[in-house]
């Protein structure tokens, strides 16, 4: 018989508590931009004095933003009439 008990068998640890009581995670995007007013947009930083936007995968200068937008409705529109015929 161990004189302090057997320290090679370890007390069995409490189950964890939930990791969030907020239901949140189950509401879908539109749901909460409705309930809680998030708008999420393209990500935008400032760095010189120069406004940068997060497009497409790249970062692009807010002026070339505008011309961005441009030839991509223009692609679309060239891809969608190539489909007509």
């Amino acid at each position: 018989m161990p004189l302090f008990g057997n320290i090679f068998s370890p007390k069995k640890t409490p189950p964890r508590k939930s990791a969030s009581l907020s239901n949140l995670h189950t509401l879908d995007r539109s749901t909460r931009e409705i309930e809680l007013g998030l708008e999420y947009g393209s990500p935008v930083m400032n760095i010189g004095g120069q406004s940068l936007k997060f497009e497409d995968g790249q970062w692009i200068s807010e002026s070339t933003a505008e011309t961005h937008l441009i030839q991509k409705e223009l692609e679309d529109v060239r891809t969608n009439a190539r489909r007509k015929k």
